[in-house]
């Protein structure tokens, strides 16, 4: 095959940020070809990438991991495997350049690796704010549904999500200390390696921009990469944009909030890097929401103990005694379960 890479465009993003979103939706744009999903089994099926394997202890890869086997190998993986927007594979007649959409989570910590294998590469810097961003985290983490590492063992079962550098340190740690590990660390090592190459290879989108007006965002991204929006392309971005394939429930404003409790300890860790970011960002993207989230009332259990005392505690708690409100029945229950208050103790009143 006569076919070369040329100008990759890799999405790089803390895990749970809207990343697979925006990775759907580009790829419907004319001349922009790619896996359909993440390459996690591309690029660690090379013991020397994985850290099941022992050479590396993290997802982190730097520059020094390339080597002329790998140099040669991985593009060639990607020609063989890539297809194009109708779903169809490059053919042996297929010459000249070809550009690839690429993400996957754990590409945020290899930007100095793929930098050294692309050097004409293309970065999309996007990020979500930390509040819903971490509150997914957490969500993925208790779905059982993210495992990445099973021989990984922590307090909440297998791995989940990527593995960032001194991961080994939190395995213990309650499950908002991970996520805010997590997400800080990727925010990291991305603004680390973005902030080394020239500025012309790198933009940066906010997930709440995209979600508020498709066609503006891809336009701007369309024109950073290079390729056409064409008529198919612009009448997608007219209709609401699809779920994520990895969605864990439906959008809804300020779902984050059963698990503003946790979310409240790890704040005084996250509201340092979310001003780190904005600094990063500025005149690119829309800056990340920097308000601390509110703990919840004390007359109301933790969000954590919400399960046994949404059980137990009687509809009239949260209807009686001066000066107290009944919920409405689409609000959120004041136990803290999580639930809306018609789902949960609104069902006996």
């Amino acid at each position: 095959m006569s076919a070369v890479l040329e100008r990759p465009v890799f999405i790089v993003a803390a895990p749970r940020s809207c990343s697979t979103l925006l990775f759907q939706t580009l790829a419907q744009a004319e001349g922009l070809w790619s896996l359909g999903d993440e390459s996690h089994r591309l690029f660690e099926s090379y013991p020397k990438l994985s850290p099941m394997r022992g050479v590396v202890d993290s997802n982190r890869l730097t520059a020094a991991l390339l080597d002329p086997k790998l140099a040669q190998s991985i593009p060639a993986q990607f020609l063989a495997q890539i297809r194009d927007r109708a779903g169809r594979p490059l053919d042996a007649a297929h010459a000249g350049c070809v550009r690839l959409l690429e993400k996957t989570p754990k590409n945020a910590l290899r930007i100095s690796f793929l930098d050294a294998l692309f050097p004409d590469a293309l970065f999309i810097y996007l990020v979500r704010d930390p509040l819903p961003n971490l509150g997914s985290i957490i969500d993925a983490w208790r779905t059982g549904s993210f495992v990445t590492y099973r021989r990984f063992a922590t307090a909440h079962g297998p791995w989940s999500l990527l593995l960032p550098p001194r991961w080994q340190g939190y395995t213990g740690r309650p499950l908002e200390e991970i996520a805010a590990f997590q997400w800080s660390s990727t925010h990291a090592c991305v603004m680390e390696d973005l902030a080394a190459l020239p500025r012309a290879r790198w933009t940066a989108v906010n997930a709440a921009e995209l979600i508020a007006d498709p066609a503006a965002s891809v336009a701007r991204l369309c024109a950073f990469m290079d390729v056409p929006l064409d008529a198919t392309f612009a009448a997608q971005l007219q209709q609401p944009l699809p779920l994520s394939r990895y969605t864990v429930t439906a959008p809804e404003a300020g779902k984050w909030r059963r698990h503003a409790a946790e979310l409240a300890r790890v704040w005084p860790v996250v509201a340092p890097r979310v001003a780190e970011i904005n600094r990063f960002i500025e005149g690119l993207a829309a800056p990340l929401a920097a308000t601390a989230p509110e703990p919840e009332p004390s007359s109301f259990p933790s969000a954590s103990a919400s399960a046994s005392a949404s059980a137990s505690a009687p509809a009239s708690a949260f209807a009686s005694g001066a000066g107290s409100v009944t919920p409405g029945r689409n609000e959120a229950c004041p136990c803290g379960s999580g639930q809306r208050y018609k789902a949960c103790h609104g069902r006996a009143v």
